[in-house]
């Protein structure tokens, strides 16, 4: 900011230029621009010539640093606020450095900081010809300091300076237990984009269809750090959606420019921190609840023969209960979700001598006859496969499913285990061997023989057996009447 104090002041006032400041000042001016007016310096060092190097105010308490070295100062003159994007007057580079030093350093109270601030303004903006010694040189005493600081600022600014920012919003779900949610900010520099650091700021995040540890669905979240989040749906897939806002953040190339109506220096005004950034994310999953597979049994033969094949039927069911998925959970794949694939396995018991006792494990020592296993992927009736009866004697089935046969990401971790009881009537065969009535035959003739009594005497006589054995039978008499003797 050049301005020479002295009692005399002269002022040239050209038509022509004004006309054409005041046709620029109209295609600038932001549609909330109001006038205003350059009410004087704000901190900085007055030389023993007479010129200033620091900061000049506003009359409505605002501060900044000159923009075109050698001009006039705006001290009392009219001016206007302007977008200083609608200037045009300055490269990205150029942009990105002296918004960060109007938010910065502009609004400063301190004396050697403002006038560094203003050497550093012109460095980036034109120096019109002036060496920044020459206009050093006016904060007397502190000249080396003020210009050491100036370039330190220049330097920070160039680092640091960036012409936009970008937040993105990461939401992942997991196949079991919570998933995770992260909001990354991203400055746009002049050399290119950079990811700021984690825990730089805070976003404000609202979700849907999930919840933070608290159960809340809005929270304040450190950027770039790891959150979990919970679904809150309860079907087989769900859907969490996340929105974050962060406001007032240093970053971009938005500056506030007071323009004068004649001839005086534009005025760099103190913007705070006004930059913000929004992002929206969603992602579709399996939900990650644990669900209950219930099965209930029924064996295809109450009742069978040796050599008889038997299977079991199986209905299949979830459990409801709190903190279970109510249906069958989903895994993702290519093409979407697929249920589940559960092993059902099923052995059957016996043969055993006794009536089968129930109770809730297996005893010890049971014959198997098989061990089978049945895939189900859902609710529904389902059929195991076939075992044999080799023997008489009583059989049961019995039915578990193991977790952990499924891989995990097929779904296997978010299967709860299940075990049938032993000995449940419905699962319980009694096998017993038939009666033997095979007939006999006639080895002549090869008829059936009739088994019935007055059959069987016929048969007898038929065959010339009668004869004998009546002969036989008065032999036997004789002999027991001589050696037993007759009394009269």
């Amino acid at each position: 900011m050049t301005h020479r104090i002295s009692p005399f002041v002269t002022a040239f006032v050209l038509a022509g230029i004004a006309v054409f400041l005041g046709i620029l000042q109209a295609l600038i001016v932001t549609p909330d621009a109001r006038a205003l007016t350059g009410a004087g310096h704000g901190p900085g060092y007055l030389s023993r010539d007479g010129w200033w190097l620091g900061t000049y105010r506003m009359d409505d308490g605002e501060q900044g640093f000159c923009l075109n070295a050698g001009k006039p100062s705006p001290t009392g003159h009219g001016l206007d606020y302007a977008d200083a994007a609608a200037l045009g007057w300055y490269t990205p580079q150029q942009a990105a450095s002296l918004a960060y030093i109007s938010r910065s350093w502009a609004g400063t109270g301190d004396q050697l900081t403002a006038a560094a601030g203003q050497i550093a303004t012109w460095l980036v903006a034109g120096l019109n010809g002036h060496s920044p010694e020459e206009v050093a040189s006016r904060a007397g005493a502190d000249a080396a300091q003020v210009l050491a600081r100036a370039y330190e600022m220049v330097d920070e600014a160039a680092r640091l300076g960036s012409n936009a920012v970008r937040a993105d919003i990461v939401v992942e779900l997991a196949e079991t237990g919570p998933g995770r949610l992260r909001v990354e900010l991203t400055v746009v520099r002049p050399s290119g984009s950079e990811l700021v650091a984690p825990g730089s700021h805070l976003a404000r995040v609202t979700l849907d269809g999930a919840s933070f540890g608290d159960g809340s669905t809005t929270a304040e979240i450190s950027t770039g750090t790891d959150i979990e989040i919970t679904p809150t749906g309860t079907e087989s897939s769900v859907m969490v959606g996340a929105h974050a806002e962060l406001s007032a953040l240093p970053y971009g190339d938005r500056m506030l420019v007071a323009v004068p109506h004649d001839d005086a220096q534009a005025v760099l005004i103190a913007v705070p921190a006004t930059a913000d950034a929004h992002a929206e994310a969603s992602a579709t999953g399996p939900s990650p609840l644990p669900f209950q597979p219930l099965v209930a049994t029924v064996t295809s033969a109450a009742n069978a023969e040796p050599g008889a094949v038997v299977h079991d039927r199986l209905t299949v069911t979830v459990d409801t209960a709190d903190g279970l998925l109510p249906s069958w959970g989903v895994r993702a794949t290519d093409d979407g979700f697929e249920p589940v694939d559960a092993i059902v396995e099923s052995t059957l018991h016996g043969p055993f001598s006794d009536p089968i006792v129930e109770s809730d494990t297996v005893p010890e020592g049971s014959p198997v006859v098989c061990v089978v296993e049945t895939a189900v992927n859902g609710t529904g009736e389902y059929e195991t496969p076939e075992c044999t009866l080799a023997a008489a004697g009583h059989y049961v089935w019995t039915e578990r499913i193991d977790p952990a046969v499924v891989d995990a990401d097929a779904g296997g971790e978010r299967i709860r285990p299940w075990q049938s009881a032993f000995g449940i009537a419905s699962e319980i065969t009694m096998v017993s061997a038939p009666a033997e009535t095979a007939p006999a035959q006639l080895a002549a003739t090869g008829d059936r023989v009739e088994t019935g009594p007055v059959a069987l005497a016929a048969t007898l006589v038929g065959l010339g057996i009668v004869s004998t054995l009546i002969a036989g039978a008065a032999r036997r008499g004789e002999h027991r009447a001589a050696h037993r003797g007759v009394r009269r």
